[in-house]
């Protein structure tokens, strides 16, 4: 054998073994990493505890509960920490009883002052109140 023949077949066994190594690095790889975890993840159900977005009108009447309603109610889904009013994770209530408390000022003694909000924004918070609260 010449020595440029010795060269080239020098030269290819290396290259071989590269090209080899390249194909098995490829057929074993990423892609079927990734839609195991794309099926594990579609797979598995959200947890109870993962948060969700308010719809937009609730996240109003959030913004307007905490401003005018948190001081004086509890209120978990708001962050408020009231002790003057009833902790509001404690009662039962549905909208209707809510646009009731807003506009007669809560059970009507006088001690909230009626009509705190009035049209859409009344309507805001007492979806805001009834869908996050315990519910009736």
């Amino acid at each position: 054998m010449s020595a440029p023949e010795r060269r080239r077949r020098a030269l290819s066994l290396p290259t071989a073994l590269v090209l080899t190594a390249l194909a098995l690095l490829s057929a074993c790889g990423g892609d079927d990493d990734e839609t195991t975890a794309a099926d594990e993840a579609r797979s598995t159900p959200e947890s109870a505890e993962t948060e969700q977005p308010l719809p937009p009108a609730e996240e109003h009447g959030m913004e307007l509960f905490v401003r005018t309603c948190g001081a004086c109610h509890t209120f978990e889904a708001a962050g408020t920490i009231g002790s003057i009013g009833p902790n509001l994770d404690e009662l039962p209530l549905d909208a209707k009883m809510v646009l009731k408390a807003i506009r007669i000022g809560g059970r009507g003694t006088g001690n909230m002052p009626p009509n705190l909000y009035e049209g859409k924004d009344a309507r805001d918070v007492a979806a805001f109140v009834a869908n996050n609260g315990p519910g009736p």
